[in-house]
């Protein structure tokens, strides 16, 4: 029993589990409330308005909010997170029978508390150009997207006279988030843009 015991004593004490994702903010839930054919016919709502992330030229990323006016006080909209430098939309959600003063209380949180409204045109022009930006890289949108974007017009329903230029000085670059798995992104890009050909930023 004592050289059990003495093998007890020696043994080292286990270290704690630390959690490498503590103090970073988690992602929003993807809501699929409300009804699906209300989705469906989305487009025949008017738009009630477009919202951007004040200083998204510079950030490279911003959510991009559509609304459309459901009825009188209700409001049915999508959030789009819009990665403009490397990986085009990398989230989206939608809500239908959102009250009109719940949307308005809720949209500084939908767009980092910095909304900016913005015209359908360009809203549009980065959402759709970002995507067809990611793909040349072999990104697609999330998976989300394809519900979220009914709430969108089509892409040819707008010209994109507003001349986003994609990417980071002519070249991808990929500016890696908490959920992001860098690892695969980067071995991504080594085959599709090629080595020297995109820039990357990865935090720890």
């Amino acid at each position: 029993m004592a050289s059990k015991k003495k093998k007890k004593d020696q043994q080292k004490p286990r270290k704690p589990k630390v959690d490498l994702m503590a103090g970073m903010p988690r992602p929003k839930p993807i809501s699929f409330h409300g009804s699906i054919q209300s989705l469906r016919q989305a487009r025949e709502y008017p738009i009630l308005g477009c919202w951007i992330m004040n200083g998204w030229q510079d950030q490279g990323i911003t959510p991009i909010v559509v609304a459309r006016q459901q009825a009188e006080d209700k409001v049915i909209y999508g959030d789009f997170l819009v990665d403009i430098f490397c990986l085009g939309v990398k989230n989206a959600l939608w809500k239908v029978d959102v009250s009109l003063k719940q949307f308005h209380r809720n949209l500084p949180r939908l767009c980092s508390d910095m909304p900016e409204p913005c015209e359908i045109s360009l809203a549009h022009e980065l959402i759709y150009g970002s995507i067809d930006y990611a793909r040349q890289y072999g990104f697609e949108p999330h998976p989300d997207f394809a519900e979220a974007s009914l709430i969108l017009n089509l892409p040819e329903k707008h010209p994109r006279k507003h001349k986003i230029k994609f990417g980071k000085d002519g070249k991808p670059l990929f500016i890696a988030g908490p959920y992001d798995n860098a690892r695969a992104i980067v071995n991504q890009l080594m085959q599709t843009a090629g080595e020297g050909n995109f820039d990357y930023i990865v935090m720890f």
